[in-house]
C-alpha cells in the first residue's frame, strides 16, 4: 500500500522520496515569491499570486503533506508509548535546531534595522518587536518554545506561525494517525469528517490549531488508498483529475469572500486540491519521474531552510535598499534575495538540519 521502503540504515525511518521534496521545494518557492512582494512592497503583481501561486494555498500543501509523510514510520510500528516519545524526539530534532538558528539570524537581523532611522517594515508582514522598546526577553524565550500559551505569531518571524502549528499537532499526531490508519475504514472517514466539519468550531471553542488537523488528516488518509486504484487510470483520467485538484486549491485564493466563520470552507478545499496534488506525484508516472529529475539535479531538500530563512534576510535586504534611497533594480533585489537565502539555506543544512535529523535518528533507533 505504502510507496515508500523501510531505510535499512534506520530500521523505522523512510527513505527520502525525492518526487515529494521536490513538491515541498516547489510550494516554499511560491511562498518566496509572494513574501518577496510583499517585503518589498511591490503592490500590482502581488494579486498575480493568487490561485496556483498564492502562498497561503502552498502552506496547506505543506500541512497536508506532512500528514502523509509523518504516517508513513507510525504505520509500520504497533502503537505503543515508546513509539510516541520516538516521534516526539525525531520531530523536535527535525524542526527546532533549524528553527532555533533561524530565530538567531532574524534577532541580529531586527537588531540591527532598529538602529536605522529610515526603516519601515511592510505592513502584511509586520514584528511587533521592531515597534516596542526594550529587548522582549520574555516573549524571545517563548518563540524559541513554539507551543507555550503567550507566544505572539508576529512578534518577530511572521512565517512562524506555521511552525508553531506543525509544532503543536505533533503533539496529538501519532494518536490521530493510529486511529485514521487502524481503525476501520467507517471509522476512520467518521474522525476524519467530524476534523473537516467541525474544523470551525474546533477553532472557535477549543484551540486555533485545530482548525489543520483535518489537513494533516488527509494526508494520513492517503495511504488507506489501495494502490491498485492509481495503476488502472490512463492520462485521460490523470488530466481530469488534475483539472479538478487545481480547480478545489485555488479556491484557497477566494478567502478575503469568506467571513471568518466559514474561513474551513476554502481551508478544506483547497487541502482537498493539495491532496489530489500529492497523488499525482506519488502515482502519476509523467508528473513523478519529472519532479524526481528536478530533486536530482538540486540534489538536497533545502525546502525548510528555505521557508523560514528568507524573512530576516529580506528584511536585512531591505534597509540596506532603503538606506540606498531604492535605487537598486527590483529584479536585482529579488535574485539576490534568492541567492542569499539559498546559500544560507545549504550551509545550514549541511551543519545543523542533517546532523540534527542523523541524530534524532540514532536515539530513536532499536
Amino acid at each position: 500500500m505504502h510507496p515508500v521502503k523501510v531505510s535499512e540504515k534506520t530500521g523505522s525511518e523512510p527513505l527520502r522520496i525525492g518526487a515529494l521534496d521536490a513538491l515541498r521545494m516547489t510550494a516554499a518557492v511560491i511562498v518566496f515569491r509572494e513574501h518577496f512582494y510583499v517585503v518589498f512592497d511591490i503592490d500590482g503583481p502581488r494579486y498575480s499570486a493568487f490561485g496556483l501561486l498564492d502562498a497561503k494555498a502552498a502552506v496547506t500543501l505543506f500541512f497536508v503533506l506532512s500528514g502523509y509523510v509523518l504516517a508513513i514510520s507510525l504505520s509500520r510500528s504497533e502503537p505503543s508509548l515508546k513509539q510516541y516519545v520516538n516521534f516526539g524526539i525525531r520531530r523536535f530534532f527535525r524542526i527546532y535546531p533549524l528553527y532555533w538558528v533561524a530565530l538567531l539570524v532574524t534577532f541580529c537581523v531586527l537588531i540591527w534595522v532598529r538602529t536605522k532611522p529610515d526603516f519601515t517594515y511592510a505592513v502584511d508582514m509586520p514584528s511587533s518587536f521592531v515597534d516596542a522598546p526594550g529587548l522582549q526577553w520574555k516573549q524571545w524565550l517563548l518563540q524559541m518554545t513554539l507551543i507555550a500559551p503567550g507566544i505572539v505569531s508576529f512578534f518577530a518571524m511572521p512565517t512562524v506561525w506555521t511552525l508553531m502549528v506543525e509544532a503543536k499537532v505533533a503533539i496529538v499526531f501519532p494518536f490521530l494517525a493510529w486511529v485514521l490508519l487502524r481503525t476501520h475504514w467507517a471509522v476512520a472517514a467518521a474522525v476524519l469528517a467530524g476534523l473537516v466539519l467541525g474544523a470551525g468550531w474546533l477553532m472557535d471553542h477549543v484551540v486555533g490549531t485545530a482548525l489543520f488537523l483535518g489537513q494533516f488528516g488527509m494526508g494520513v488518509m492517503l495511504h488507506r488508498l489501495p494502490a491498485k486504484i492509481w495503476s488502472k487510470m490512463n492520462t485521460w483520467v490523470w488530466c481530469l483529475l488534475l483539472l479538478a485538484s487545481i480547480a478545489l486549491y485555488r479556491t484557497m485564493s477566494l478567502r478575503l469572500s469568506f467571513s471568518h466563520d466559514q474561513a474551513s470552507y476554502y481551508h478544506y478545499t483547497c487541502a482537498l486540491g493539495s491532496a489530489g496534488f500529492i497523488v499525482f506525484t506519488l502515482h502519476w508516472p509523467l508528473v513523478k519521474s519529472f519532479l524526481e529529475r528536478i530533486q536530482k539535479a538540486l540534489r538536497y531538500d533545502l525546502s525548510y531552510g528555505l521557508y523560514i530563512l528568507h524573512y530576516p534576510v529580506m528584511i536585512a535586504l531591505r534597509s540596506i535598499w532603503l538606506e540606498g534611497g531604492r535605487t537598486l533594480p527590483l529584479s536585482a533585489l529579488c535574485l539576490l534575495s534568492a541567492t542569499l537565502t539559498v546559500s544560507l539555506a545549504y550551509v545550514l543544512h549541511r551543519f545543523v538540519e542533517l546532523p540534527a535529523i542523523r541524530l534524532g535518528r540514532r536515539m530513536t533507533f532499536r
